[in-house]
């Protein structure tokens, strides 16, 4: 529904065409007898166009047009006139008004125009502004482009030129603006004469000898040229490249062509290269793979210590690998499912399997990978990952759990407890399994040990004297803590035992924060 502002001084004309026109269902209309309380009803309420009067008292409708314009810029304003007024008519169109109705008999066909009129003008008057967002939101990208770019509208009429061009030519955009006739050539070849721009709105390109080859991808043209006089005269080279620009009816209605300085381009092809050297150089002296796959999962590159690892060559690789292929059957399908979610963004954790060699022997490692983003399309464009034999570190666990069991066992036999104290939380870990052992405490007697809950089990009278042990260490003055001392077993006997400990670690402040040592049953105490 619209709203509307229908200003008349005559009261009985406005009530009238109020009816009229909300009958429609169409229109909201308030109405008022004068321009001046017109003027001000207007900030106050959002209209979507103004009805006014021509002949009224202190204010005409042309008056009051000329002040909505001034004030509110371009809110419909339809104007009524009397017969016979054209010069009212003239002045109203030179004002900017945007529909004139005649008063006439015919109310009917008089309400029926103006009904037409006022849904016109509205219209009218979003597709405007729509249209004016649209150029506007249109520079300010063009404007922020970091490439230099101008855009000609179809009748070669220059529409925008960015900063970026104001740059590189020196031109300002409010020089070359409104310009047709080719004369945005002029800052480059210094003549008037087509650009790519021009170019891509015909079949096919010109064969214009000042640029190196045309290269068409669907209806775009790209291409590179040398600008002498460009740098000072030290001349650059530049990349172009240009397309239509469409409507939403798919109609062409201009071309965008923007332009990129590529002198440095084959020193940084030389800096590529030398940096790709070095990359390979990098990677065959980590002593694990690295390698990149793509959507594929055809091996893409691999370092030396791959080709190493899985007996494979250099004439392998040129014959494309899957590295599926080195991957056990019973693993394969699992790691293709995290190949797939690496492509996907997944998280790169490291997944275990059980990879073969050319010569089909086998060995466990870590594959981690990354998805490999191609710069040009923004797409994933394969895995980018590094593999790590776990042979000697699950040679080493096995090893390191062999010693565990022994030393556990000798322990065991030897009714020694090992004991840990975080100073931060007093708890005290790995006592639980001696104390069940030596003090006949079953699981479920003891609720979580702390160093303060532990002197409850303490005799007495050598509490004092393992108290002193334990602070003298402490502070650093003695190397080890020492005591011995009776604890009290479950079935209320005491049990001679005698400690061992040593402060681990220490905070910035040199506290002691973990303290760790031995424990065993001893069957009387040293004089």
């Amino acid at each position: 529904m619209y709203s509307v502002l229908y200003v008349d001084d005559e009261e009985a004309l406005l009530g009238l065409n109020k009816i009229y026109l909300e009958k429609t269902g169409d229109f909201s209309v308030d109405t008022v007898n004068s321009a001046q309380k017109a003027l001000r009803k207007i900030p106050a309420q959002s209209y979507d166009a103004v009805v006014s009067d021509y002949d009224m008292p202190h204010m005409d409708g042309i008056a009051f047009l000329k002040h909505v314009r001034s004030q509110h810029g371009n809110l419909p304003f339809l104007l009524f006139t009397g017969k016979g007024r054209e010069e009212v008519v003239i002045e109203a169109v030179d004002n900017g008004v945007d529909y004139y109705i005649q008063k006439g008999q015919d109310m009917q066909s008089m309400i029926a125009e103006l009904q037409y009129k006022i849904k016109r003008a509205i219209e009218r008057r979003r597709v405007n502004d729509e249209l004016e967002r649209s150029r506007q939101q249109m520079n300010d990208i063009i404007n922020f482009l970091p490439d230099a770019t101008f855009v000609r509208d179809i009748n070669g009429r220059v529409i925008a030129w960015n900063l970026a061009m104001e740059r590189m030519t020196g031109v300002s955009s409010e020089e070359m603006l409104g310009k047709c006739d080719h004369e945005y050539a002029l800052p480059f070849h210094n003549e008037k004469c087509l650009l790519l721009a021009d170019m891509v709105l015909e079949m096919s390109p010109s064969s214009d000898s000042r640029y190196q080859y045309f290269k068409r991808s669907g209806d775009r043209i790209s291409s590179e040229i040398f600008i002498p006089h460009f740098k000072d005269g030290a001349g650059a080279n530049l990349w172009s490249t240009a397309s239509p620009l469409y409507d939403t009816h798919g109609t062409v209605t201009g071309a965008i062509e923007s332009f990129r300085d590529i002198s440095d381009h084959y020193a940084v092809k030389r800096d590529l290269n030398i940096s790709q050297e070095m990359i390979q150089g990098f990677a065959d002296i980590i002593p694990v793979v690295i390698y990149e796959m793509d959507l594929d999962y055809v091996l893409t590159f691999c370092n030396r210590v791959g080709f190493d690892w899985f007996g494979i060559t250099r004439d392998d690789f040129e014959k494309e690998i899957s590295i599926l292929d080195y991957i056990a059957p019973h693993d394969r399908e699992r790691a293709m499912v995290d190949l797939k979610r690496a492509v996907g963004g997944g998280p790169s954790n490291g997944h275990e399997y059980l990879l073969t060699r050319k010569d089909k022997s086998t060995f466990p490692a870590l594959i981690y990978g990354v998805k490999i983003v191609d710069p040009d399309t923004g797409k994933p464009a394969g895995v980018r990952g590094v593999i790590i034999d776990l042979t000697e570190r699950k040679k080493q666990a096995q090893e390191l759990y062999e010693s565990r069991e022994k030393l556990y066992l000798a322990m065991k036999a030897g009714d020694i407890g090992i004991w840990d104290i975080d100073m931060r939380t007093e708890k005290v870990h790995n006592i639980h399994q001696w104390a069940y052992l030596t003090l006949g405490y079953q699981p479920g007697d003891l609720p979580p040990i702390t160093a303060n809950a532990c002197k409850s089990f303490v005799h007495p009278l050598d509490l004092p004297r393992l108290l002193f042990a334990y602070f003298k260490h402490l502070s650093g003055k003695e190397p080890l803590f020492e005591s011995e001392f009776r604890l009290l077993r479950k079935d209320g006997d005491w049990k001679w035992v005698a400690i061992r400990g040593k402060v681990l670690e220490r905070d910035t402040d040199n506290k002691p924060v973990r303290i760790t040592g031995t424990i065993n049953a001893i069957t009387y105490p040293k004089k």
